[in-house]
């Protein structure tokens, strides 16, 4: 198989009164596949904008994406998403934080994101428009070995149709502009309840180092 992909995406921040800024943004990718799997040549768009108020520790984050061409006429996929967070101190992850998003349909990554993503399109395509998913987290960051660091517990929630995710982890990394190793470490523990089947449970792990 053979996959060749061309993106472009760009973005223009706002000055508004009072520290806050506003971006408008754009991204479109394109895909052309061959081989044995699917084939064709494919065409995503993506935009959104974003708003942040420093002052209030506030950000909203609107999003979509939809497939607007594809060789394969049988293809359809789109996505929506709206995304608010509280965070009074936003240039350090210490102290408390709170997300709340919710997204319809597919990905809502943005055109180049989904577009790149390496599972076959198919597999992403055909979500139902009106499968609606919310997820909520709230966080609280402080420093962890000698400051170098910051540790963040955090708790999460997910509703889906007929499903619900109930999350507990802890995160840590490097603290800004500290003498620390740019290291990332994190584990989580979620139990996932459905309205069909039996309660499962899973615990992760990520650990990400940059050099």
């Amino acid at each position: 198989m053979t996959r060749l992909r061309l993106g472009l995406e760009g973005g223009y921040a706002i000055a508004m009164e009072g520290g806050g800024s506003l971006m408008p943004k754009v991204e479109i990718g394109a895909r052309h596949d061959g081989g044995d799997a699917e084939t064709g040549f494919g065409v995503e768009l993506g935009g959104g904008i974003a708003w942040t108020d420093p002052a209030i520790g506030l950000s909203l984050d609107l999003s979509g994406r939809t497939l607007i061409a594809h060789g394969n006429d049988d293809l359809e996929d789109r996505g929506f998403a709206a995304s608010l967070a509280f965070d009074p101190n936003p240039g350090t992850e210490r102290g408390l934080s709170l997300t709340l998003t919710q997204d319809w349909g597919g990905s809502a990554e943005g055109g180049l994101d989904a577009l790149f993503a390496t599972d076959p399109l198919a597999d992403r395509a055909g979500t139902a428009e009106t499968a609606s998913r919310w997820q909520a987290e709230a966080a609280y960051g402080f420093p962890a070995f000698s400051g170098r660091f910051t540790g963040s517990p955090h708790v999460g929630l997910g509703l889906a149709t007929g499903t619900r995710d109930y999350t507990l982890g802890w995160r840590l990394s490097p603290a800004a502009n500290a003498n620390a190793p740019d290291l990332s470490f994190g584990v989580q523990a979620t139990r996932r309840e459905s309205d069909t089947a039996a309660p499962e449970h899973t615990i992760g792990f990520e650990a990400i180092a940059r050099w």
